[in-house]
């Protein structure tokens, strides 16, 4: 059963692949997808245009690291719901985004059920 209904999320990844997965998930659940940033300036550009309900949001890449967009969002908009996503499990990179402000964090490649596990988690859906 869709969890979204109609929620905005905007999803930052430098990957178009994982951009696509993350889009086609939350679309088959019910989300609106109101964007996609493929680095980190497009994504704090973005963010303030869109103030999505949810963020998903990669740590490597280009022009700002997925950590520093997160550091930003937070500072200026502290009730953000982010989950940080990574290939990178390293416990203190996972440590340094909660203690910023990410709600969740999800490792690639996604599993479609630890994805929305972490959504409802993030969005007090559970």
């Amino acid at each position: 059963m869709p969890i979204g209904s109609g929620q905005s999320v905007l999803i930052v990844d430098d990957s178009p692949v994982m951009r696509q997965m993350l889009f086609k998930l939350f679309q088959s659940q019910g989300f609106n997808v109101v964007g996609q940033a493929r680095d980190g300036e497009e994504a704090l550009t973005l963010f303030e245009e869109l103030k999505p309900e949810l963020t998903t949001l990669d740590i490597v890449m280009p022009k700002l690291r997925g950590t520093e967009v997160l550091e930003k969002l937070m500072e200026k908009y502290p009730d953000s719901k982010i989950i940080m996503a990574s290939s990178v499990s390293d416990a203190r990179t996972v440590m340094h985004c909660l203690k910023i402000g990410a709600k969740q964090y999800i490792i690639k490649p996604y599993d479609e059920e630890k994805v929305m596990a972490a959504v409802r988690k993030a969005l007090n859906l559970s």
